[in-house]
């Protein structure tokens, strides 16, 4: 489930008047279902959307949301998903969990303040990330906390924040506080140089799995929102001069598969520092690609950074399977960059 599903189904719950339960894995150990950050919006009629693992363990989390909606208070609990236990849950994982059920009253208008400026900044090109404070049933303080941004909200450290400003989320216990911090939000956008089959059947794959792309063709009818309705911008423009319509920053993610414009689209974007940089092609052709930049200066350390051929090698052959292993080559690497992240 995306955040952004989440924060609106909270939204609209509390601007309804519905009192909810957010359950949240905050730990894990072993092997669990999902893992630290899986998040479930509750009420009283049931799961409202999202899960942390389904199943036994998903049924008493529910139980417990129905009992803290009617005491109206949060807490923490812990799952055993050992199945020789007493007080197991019948689960073969053999992990432990610690979910922390959040009351939260409908109508509360610190919550719904909270939800739009999540929402807000998810939409901007930034690292994010939630903090929340988790010391007593009494608090329900959360905060967000935006790279380069001023902190405000809850009472932390420097050093606080650096610790729970990571790649995954973070339980964190100083003293007698028992603090928590997931990502909300990474910078970086995908542009996809091309807008055929490729692009097509990549598009909406990275989106699914919360990348957001950029779709770039000289040509119109291949940029049409008919093609990429998941799409946050669509862009015809000249491929020798991309810079006049878009620009490539360190957190930005390039796949370049244009239908014969490589070479010009990468003299330009190599020059950029990028988290990622793939070129569709054979081994013959990203060999003759490699050797004509080289012949224009383009030394070998920004070459080594290519992905290319593009893609996780799993024999893909249709447009389909090579957007499967393109996604999961660039899954990889956000997830490499997220856990090298370091908090400014």
């Amino acid at each position: 489930m995306k955040l952004k599903e989440l924060f609106t189904a909270v939204l609209n719950a509390a601007g309804t008047g519905e009192d909810t339960v957010l359950a949240t894995i905050i730990t894990e150990a072993g092997s669990s279902p999902r893992s630290a950050g899986a998040h479930m919006l509750a009420g009283k009629e049931g799961r409202i959307c999202g899960t942390i693992g389904g199943g036994t363990l998903e049924y008493r989390a529910l139980q417990a949301a129905r009992e803290l909606l009617t005491l109206q208070t949060s807490q923490c609990k812990s799952y055993h998903l050992h199945p020789n236990d007493e007080e197991d849950l019948g689960m073969l994982c053999g992990g432990d969990l610690e979910v922390y059920f959040q009351f939260i009253p409908g109508g509360d208008r610190q919550i719904m303040c909270l939800m739009r400026d999540l929402l807000r900044r998810l939409e901007q090109d930034s690292d994010t990330w939630l903090f929340m404070d988790l010391s007593s049933p009494a608090v329900r303080i959360m905060a967000p906390y935006t790279a380069g941004m001023p902190f405000t909200g809850m009472e932390l450290s420097r050093d606080e924040i650096k610790t729970l400003a990571r790649g995954k989320p973070v339980f964190l216990k100083t003293g007698e506080r028992r603090l928590y911090g997931e990502p909300v939000n990474f910078a970086g956008k995908v542009i996809i140089f091309g807008g055929g089959h490729v692009a097509q059947a990549l598009e909406p794959v990275l989106s699914t799995v919360g990348f957001r792309c950029v779709i770039f063709d000289n040509r119109e009818e291949f940029v049409q929102p008919e093609l990429f309705p998941t799409a946050c911008r669509l862009i015809a423009g000249d491929y020798h001069a991309v810079f006049r319509h878009i620009e490539i920053g360190p957190g930005d993610y390039v796949v370049i598969v244009t239908h014969a414009f490589d070479i010009p689209v990468l003299r330009q974007v190599i020059q950029k520092d990028c988290a990622y940089l793939g070129v569709i092609g054979s081994k013959g052709k990203v060999a003759a690609v490699k050797q004509h930049l080289r012949s224009e200066g383009v030394g070998e350390e920004k070459l080594a950074a290519m992905n290319a051929p593009i893609g996780l090698k799993i024999r893909s052959e249709t447009p389909e399977e090579i957007a499967v292993s393109i996604a999961g080559e660039m899954i990889l690497r956000r997830a490499e960059r997220r856990d090298s992240l370091a908090t400014p």
